[in-house]
């Protein structure tokens, strides 16, 4: 079983027609406990993952529009024609994709990069879905009287839009990136689509980006978060809580430290130098060696929001790697912990230990 979302594959998909986007207005509003908002194109990735019912109304504490799918082109009338509020505007590529009619990827991006400096004024940051260029039916669709496929189409525009997403402030939540973390095209089923694993991934991925870019203004929580060990660098892993600085039921605030970890590393280099007790040489063609040595990196875990430590799962003393789960958070002192229960991974950052 997998859930997946279908994009134009026999199922009808709500468009705002260019004689129909002037007269949308702003009134498919479901909470309106925020001062800032979020804007929500409907299209099925979106509505799969960030636009489920009820996940941003728990977690973001603002007003969710919701609009119809529609296109960049339409999109971009539509920004000048109305007043979008201050917050975040999630939109999708799959409307760009799955239409008998795509637009070149130049006007795609050109479209986009207009709508992003649009919402500037606004105070709205963009937020842009890609699409996985996976297609594991290859159909050759053709388009202008050229053979031309799904996956061809997509690797054009999702190049195009890397050259440009940065200087025009445009957010993008990478899908095929996603889809590599989860498990590659095994959570592809079909042009467009994603497993159930994919799809909860991407919600989260999603979160996240909303969440650093402070577009809102605070933490996208959910009621229980995993507390995860993180990575030094790619060869820094590995190592020891040495110091938890909180107990369970602790609130703590944005920038609180949580605990420190000692990460151990193996350094290998070519070493013409002296042999001392830190070194395990081994002769190399008798003119240098491979030297060993182990180095400890001390670095303190703070807290990137405000929460409660429910519950720690690695004690002081305990040996654990980057990505562990080291601790429970969640947004209220009460209720079941458990890592198991956790929908999201707490925000962290990281100093130098003292």
């Amino acid at each position: 079983m997998h859930m997946g979302f279908a994009l134009y594959q026999g199922e009808p998909v709500a468009i705002l027609t260019t004689d129909s986007w002037g007269m949308m207005a702003l009134n498919d509003t479901t909470s309106r406990v925020g001062e800032r908002a979020v804007t929500l194109t409907e299209s099925p990735d979106i509505g799969a993952t960030i636009g489920r019912p009820g996940l941003l109304e728990e977690r973001a504490g603002a007003a969710i529009t919701r609009l119809p799918a529609m296109r960049s082109d339409v999109l971009a009338r539509y920004v000048r024609a109305n007043t979008i509020p201050a917050g975040a505007l999630i939109t999708s590529l799959h409307m760009e994709l799955f239409q008998p009619d795509p637009l070149e990827p130049d006007q795609t991006i050109d479209n986009l990069v207009t709508v992003a400096k649009l919402l500037a004024g606004y105070d709205v940051t963009l937020f842009l879905f890609t699409v996985s260029t996976y297609d594991p039916t290859q159909r050759v669709h053709r388009y202008g009287g050229a053979p031309d496929t799904f996956a061809m189409r997509a690797h054009r525009l999702l190049a195009n839009l890397e050259h440009r997403a940065g200087d025009a402030g445009i957010q993008v939540i990478d899908v095929d990136g996603a889809v590599a973390e989860v498990g590659g095209i095994d959570t592809v089923p079909g042009p467009g689509e994603l497993t159930g694993a994919a799809l909860d991934f991407l919600t989260e991925e999603a979160v996240t980006a909303i969440d650093q870019s402070g577009a809102l203004g605070g933490t996208l929580q959910a009621p229980v978060m995993r507390l995860v060990i993180p990575s030094f660098d790619r060869r820094t892993r590995v190592g020891t809580v040495t110091r938890w600085h909180v107990s369970p039921g602790t609130a703590v605030a944005d920038g609180d430290p949580l605990f420190d970890f000692r990460f151990e590393t193996r350094v290998h280099r070519f070493d013409m130098g002296h042999e001392d007790e830190n070194t395990n040489p081994e002769k190399t063609g008798g003119r240098s060696r491979k030297a060993e040595r182990v180095r400890s990196i001390d670095i303190t875990v703070v807290a990137g929001g405000a929460a409660y430590l429910r519950e720690i799962t690695v004690p002081h003393g305990a040996a654990a790697t980057a990505g562990d789960v080291a601790g429970v958070m969640a947004t209220s002192p009460e209720g079941d912990a458990g890592s198991e229960l956790a929908g999201a991974d707490f925000r962290v950052g990281t100093r130098t230990a003292e």
